[in-house]
């Protein structure tokens, strides 16, 4: 993965699961077939987790998401 690629402090380990990610998965983000910014909203949500990523429960996280 290019360093380029990672932003917004993001460290380059973390970027590095995209590597896990099924290939089929990465083709269907590429051609906008997924929203992964909505899919880690939900994700968030599910785990009670705000924008941040601090426990504040899953309704208000699901408040504070937007969802």
């Amino acid at each position: 993965m290019s360093r380029g690629v990672i932003t917004q402090g993001l460290d380059n380990d973390l970027g590095e699961v995209v590597q896990t990610f099924d290939t089929r998965f990465l083709v269907a983000i590429h051609h906008g077939d997924v929203d992964i910014v909505k899919l880690a909203r939900e994700e968030l949500m599910n785990r009670g987790l705000n924008g941040d990523g601090r426990w504040v429960g899953f309704a208000k996280a699901g408040e504070q998401l937007g969802l």
